[in-house]
């Protein structure tokens, strides 16, 4: 934004640099192959290395032959290949082909491979999956700056806006972090840093980061470079899609500019071959016409041409030395000059035959109306003709493109019918080119809310056809919000024009564009730059995704003299229009002109003194010489009038002519100083004055003159200061009706008072800065507002469709038929809103209650009347929501069910029994409380016997479910009380001491810790069941008992049952005793082993019949031990049988399978005949365990159960008895 040939504005940086280092760095990498080698170079690499280092460099460090990479191999005989190549997947696999068929031929050759401007890893990795890693060397060629003019530089990535804003491909910041790296270590350190966009933080990030690990390579060098700008393209599609109108960027859409140069083809030259042109500023006719609007262009190329001309025709009147010097110096000049004009017009004549057409007016008509967002129906009508006479698909796509980021998306109709029509236009396989443009967010489509139709629909019938479009595009805005007409609104892109826009003195940068819009990029560069920083932008930013930054070096930005800080460096990531620099160019010379009038106060004071002597010394000699030469002549007329012979008294005549025509002269001159005295001294006077009045209304310092000055300076500085005062004064005037403005537009919506502001006084920096806090204060409250009325309203809209509701009041209407920007977002109004949405949400809650109590009715109602599943899964219950139709759906369900339960009375009643006793369960009713209830036993099936039903159900439901705590922890105390008799019952069978897995210990742990649980609860209840009866004033009752009654009579009743099998132990004890003492014991040990041979006394057959009891009968009377005969013994089977065992022997040792397959006849003889010694065992007496008669209560059933015991036992004790003594 500096520029050259202007001795106000700073130099810009030589970008020469750049090229001279690229080129060492490229001739060090070809050296590190010596010898003779062939070099291939990537295609679009080409034009960039033609800027760098030319053919005759490349051939002066050994490149043999130049090759174009290619699909096709290349056919060479060097033994050395060099590969300038992008890092891509497709260039590896193209090395990776020649270097295998050098292999497969068994040619040996060098490989070296230089990447630029660096290597990714994946391309290794293609090579080594290739098998060709280790027969290359790879190397970075650092090329990541081209310099294209004294002030563009590019980096030359054509594949960085698909790779990043297409794919999300982030490998090419790390390439702008080190280009900004570069930058900051040739041209010293940047003094401040903005940027805007996710990729422009990201690569200022990583910038800092390569910075910290280098240590500021630039920091002790002079600042060139005074602040730089990071933009993402995607903050500005629009610029980059409205149609150049600029010399430059014309040129560019109709030759195609490549790497700061053109080809002019034969229609510009007029002759039968192309002329390739550098494009830049040593194009002397180039440069003054580059940033021009092409309809100046042509007046400025005739009026060149007449110069020329006259420039031409000067030789005519010349000598031969001044021929000789104009041939040597300026002829080359003006032929070149020549030349180049010719091809701009004959450049001028080609754009002229392509876009001065009508189609081109028409388009650039389109383009305005869909900026200013004006007949947009009639822009896309244009863009569908466009497409189907098929002008161009790429205008016809970019217009779309255009038409849809305006109106932030197409409507679907529209997006529809467009891509229809462009695809039976152009072909099918624009398909996928519709999708990137999806993708990366350019071409479209409105997602409308498809719940809003119905609803739309219906307010649609409450207003004429005439409002229709209006209700529809209502409903369209839920979804969206056109955020470039905000950010043009805020910003001030489309300018307000009377009259017609002058293109030759353009005013503002929106002359690159016709004067209908002024870029957006270049607007947010020039208000951050004049904020110096993001402050009072912030809505613009919200608005353009955020992702801002502003970061400053103090070290530089607190020497303000410095000229770098003049100097602007603008990186747009993703590339940039010749529009954009352009107005950039243009943007660079108002900030410039600014700063001349300031800087000229500081020039001039710092040469005041200096200039003042030196003229002082120049005045008195030109006195002098004035005065020898007056001298010279009055001597020259004496000797004159001597030679003549004029007379003493004509020479004193003569004499007192020249003295008083000298003097009068003398007289007028210094008569008219005297009077540019007075008129400076007016001048100053009234400076004074104004200066005076401007400070006192700016509410400035008085400025004081520095006295000691002329009269003149301080004319100049006075007048000076007051222009640059009423710069002030206007610039203040102006922001204040700004503000103004913006604050009657808030005011209006939000319905608060203006800000309190003198409207005719100059405000004061303070006043403005109060009042720019006051309107972001308010601009915040209104977006606050706004983004609540929009929840508020897409609520309340789906609340009247679900409600089936329609409005009926006007501000019904107003909310939901009405546009957004039109809705007053006062506090009165938002409360009603909210107050509405409530009410609709009362309604649905009620319907959604409603609606629930008809459902679980109807579920109640197929319960009773046993509905078959088939019929509950077609029935309207299943619909979800609340709405009217299905709250009307489930009450005609509910009536049906209602006619088919009167119609099946006695089957509904049984239900209800069926779940009153369930009830009764669940409360713990005795018999007698059942009983209570009369109805339940009556077998009359009457409608009122239903509703005598239907309301004890009720009451017993409410009852439940108001103590359900306390019933479920009744019932937990059942539960573990259940489980603890259970165990109990387990402690006295014998066959547990058999189990094995620790189950003893499992249930000595389950009794202790159920022994707990009961009393921790029995405890608990008693609490909770005080606590009941005081609040309910009643008794709780468990089975017709107070519940601590109830507990206390089950302990009793456990107590009683201990007692009574402990008893019947002693019992039993007692009564195996005595038979032990009459009949004999048995042997409690068995015999292990059974020892065959008849001289073994007192055994037969290893079982021994005789007790080993000292106090045995039979012992005592015969002395010794009994001998049986062979013929009566038992058979083993048979003697086991008739022992009386204990129980815990039995149950230790149970009788083996095998045994008892083989004891089956022994058995059956022993059960059933007489046994070889004579032993008829009687059948033992048939047990009765059965209980007569059904118990009402537990006690009584207890009791019962008690008696069958002792009844089974003494039979059990008699039949054993009784088979021991006959055996």
């Amino acid at each position: 934004m500096a520029f050259a040939g202007r001795r106000d504005v700073p130099e810009p940086p030589d970008f020469g640099i750049l090229k001279r280092l690229a080129r060492d760095q490229l001739i060090y990498l070809l050296e590190q192959l010596p010898g003779k080698k062939d070099l291939f170079i990537e295609a679009d690499l080409m034009s960039p290395l033609d800027r760098i280092a030319s053919v005759s460099i490349l051939k002066q460090h050994d490149v043999d032959k130049l090759y174009k990479v290619e699909t096709r191999p290349a056919l060479s005989a060097s033994d050395q290949f060099c590969f300038l190549v992008r890092p891509r997947i497709k260039t590896m696999r193209y090395i990776a082909d020649i270097v295998n068929a050098d292999k497969m031929s068994g040619r040996s050759r060098k490989y070296k491979i230089i990447f630029s401007p660096q290597k990714f890893y994946a391309c290794e990795m293609v090579l080594e999956e290739e098998g060709v890693f280790g027969d290359v060397t790879c190397d970075e060629w650092s090329f990541y700056l081209l310099p294209l003019d004294e002030d563009i530089i590019s980096m030359e990535l054509p594949e960085f806006f698909r790779d990043y804003f297409l794919e999300g491909d982030h490998r090419w910041i790390n390439s702008v972090a080190r280009a900004l790296q570069l930058l900051n270590s040739l041209y010293g350190p940047f003094g401040k840093a903005y940027g805007i966009g996710r990729c422009a933080k990201m690569s200022y990030e990583l910038w800092r980061d390569l910075e910290e690990e280098s240590e500021g390579d630039g920091q002790g060098r002079k600042p060139e470079i005074g602040n730089v700008f990071l933009m993402d393209r995607d903050t500005d599609y629009v610029t980059a899609l409205c149609s150049q109108v600029v010399y430059e960027g014309l040129v560019d859409d109709t030759f195609r500019i490549k790497c700061g140069s053109v080809d002019f083809g034969p229609d510009v030259t007029s002759s039968d071959k192309s002329i390739k042109v550098l494009l830049n500023a040593q194009d002397k006719v180039f440069s003054q016409i580059r940033n021009e609007h092409f309809s100046s262009v042509f007046g400025f190329l005739s009026q060149k041409s007449r110069n020329l001309q006259a420039q031409y025709d000067r030789r005519r009147g010349m000598d031969i030395k001044q021929m000789k010097n104009f041939v040597s110096q300026e002829l080359k000049g003006l032929k070149q000059e020549h030349r180049l004009l010719s091809l701009h017009i004959g450049a001028c004549e080609s754009i002229m035959k392509k876009k001065t057409k009508q189609d081109f007016q028409e388009m650039i008509k389109a383009e305005h109306s869909l900026l200013e967002g004006f007949d947009i129906r009639e822009s896309t009508s244009f863009i569908e003709e466009h497409v189907d006479r098929q002008v161009s698909p790429i205008e016809s796509l970019r217009l779309m493109c255009l038409l849809s980021i305006t109106e932030n998306g197409l409507i679907p109709k529209d997006y529809r019918s467009l891509k229809t029509q462009y695809l039976q236009s152009y072909g099918p396989e624009h398909l996928l080119t519709f999708h990137n443009l999806k993708r990366i967010g350019l071409l479209t489509e409105q997602s409308a809310g498809e719940t809003l139709t119905a609803v739309e629909s219906k307010v649609s019938k409450l207003v004429t056809d005439r409002a229709a479009g209006k209700i529809t595009d209502a409903f369209n805005s839920l979804a969206r919000k056109s955020n470039f007409r905000a950010i043009s609104k805020k910003l001030g892109l489309i300018p307000r024009v009377d009259g017609e826009y002058d293109l030759k003195m353009p005013r503002d940068m929106a002359y690159v564009f016709s004067g209908a819009y002024v870029p957006l990029s270049c607007k947010i560069i020039e208000q951050v730059l004049e904020r110096r920083g993001w402050l009072g932008l912030e809505e613009v930013v919200r608005l353009l995704n955020g992702n801002e930054f502003s970061v400053s070096d103090s070290a530089v930005e607190d020497n303000p003299a410095c000229e770098s800080q003049r100097v602007v460096l603008a990186v747009f990531l993703g590339g940039c229009t010749f529009s954009e620099i352009a107005a950039l160019r243009f943007l660079g010379k108002e900030r410039a002109n600014e700063r001349v009038r300031e800087a000229s106060l500081n020039r001039r004071s710092e040469r005041r003194a200096q200039s003042g002597a030196v003229a002082m010394r120049k005045s008195e000699v030109l006195a002098a010489e004035a005065v020898s030469c007056l001298n010279r002549a009055m001597a020259a007329l004496r000797d004159i009038w001597e030679e003549i012979g004029i007379p003493e008294e004509q020479r004193l005549e003569r004499t007192d002519v020249v003295k008083k025509h000298i003097k009068s002269l003398l007289d007028m001159m210094v008569a008219e100083e005297e009077s540019l005295k007075e008129r400076l001294l007016k001048s100053i006077a009234l400076c004074r004055k104004e200066l005076d009045t401007l400070c006192r209304e700016l509410q400035l310092d008085p400025f004081e003159v520095e006295e000691e000055s002329t009269i003149l300076q301080m004319e100049k500085n006075l007048r000076t200061r007051v222009e640059v005062m009423l710069k002030q004064k206007r610039d203040r005037k102006q922001e204040l009706k700004t503000l103004q403005e913006q604050d009657r537009d808030l005011c209006d919506i939000l319905c608060t008072a203006p800000f309190c502001i003198d409207s005719n006084a100059v405000p004061s920096l303070e006043d403005l800065d109060r009042y720019r806090r006051h309107l972001a204060s308010l601009t915040a409250e209104k977006e606050q507002r706004r983004e609540e009325f929009v929840s508020s309203k897409r609520q309340i809209i789906l609340l009247m469709e679900e409600l089936d509701h329609t409005p009926d009041t006007s501000f019904e209407r107003d909310v939901v038929c009405e546009d957004e920007e039109a809705f007053c977002l006062s506090t009165d109004n938002i409360a009603a809103l909210q107050n509405l949405l409530q009410q609709l949400e009362a309604r649905r809650s009620l319907n959604e209650a409603v609606c629930t109590e008809l459902r679980s009715r109807i579920v109640a109602l197929w319960e009773r009347l046993q509905v078959p599943v088939e019929e509950r899964e077609s029935s309207a219950v299943h619909v979800t929501g609340s709405r009217a139709k299905t709250r009307k759906a489930l009450q005609l369900e509910v009536d049906h069910l209602e006619e088919l339960k009167l119609q099946n009375m006695k089957s509904v009643i049984q239900a209800i029994r069926a779940e009153l006793a369930d009830y009764w369960d669940k409360c713990f009713y005795s018999q007698e409380q059942r009983e209570g209830f009369s109805p339940y036993y009556d077998e009359d099936y009457t409608e009122t016997l239903l509703e005598l039903h239907d309301a004890e159900v009720a009451k017993m439901k409410s009852y439940y479910e108001t103590h359900k705590d306390l019933f479920e922890a009744v019932q937990k105390w059942e539960e573990n009380w259940k489980l603890f008799l259970e165990l109990e019952r387990k402690a006295t069978d014998p066959s547990r001491f058999a189990n094995r897995g620790g189950n003893l210990l499992k249930e000595e742990k389950q009794r202790a810790k159920l022994q707990k649980t009961l009393s921790k609860l029995q405890e608990e209840l008693e609490s909770r069941v005080q606590a009941w009866e005081q609040e309910c004033e009643g008794t709780f009752l468990v089975k017709g008992q107070q519940f601590m009654e109830y507990v206390a009579e089950q302990w009793q009743l456990y107590r009683l049952e201990k007692e009574k099998e402990k008893q019947e132990r002693h019992l039993k004890k007692s009564r195996q005793i005595e038979a032990e003492m009459m009949y004999g014991s048995t042997p409690r040990t068995p015999i292990k082993r059974r020892v065959l041979g008849p001289h073994t006394p007192g055994k037969l057959n290893g079982t021994s019949i005789s007790s080993a009891t000292p106090n045995s009968t039979v012992r005592s009377a015969f002395g010794g031990t009994i001998y049986h005969s062979p013929t009566s013994r038992l058979p083993p089977s048979g003697g086991k049988f008739g022992q009386a065992r204990t129980p815990s022997r039995v149950a230790a040792k149970p009788p083996r399978p095998g045994y008892r397959e083989r004891n089956k006849e022994n058995m059956s003889q022993l059960n059933g005949t007489t046994l070889s010694g004579g032993c008829t065992p009687t059948a033992p007496a048939q047990r009765n365990h059965s209980v007569n008669s059904v118990a009402s209560t537990y006690s009584e059933f207890a009791r019962e159960l008690s008696k069958a015991s002792r009844s089974d036992s003494s039979s059990r004790v008699l039949n054993s008895t009784t088979t021991t003594a006959f055996c």
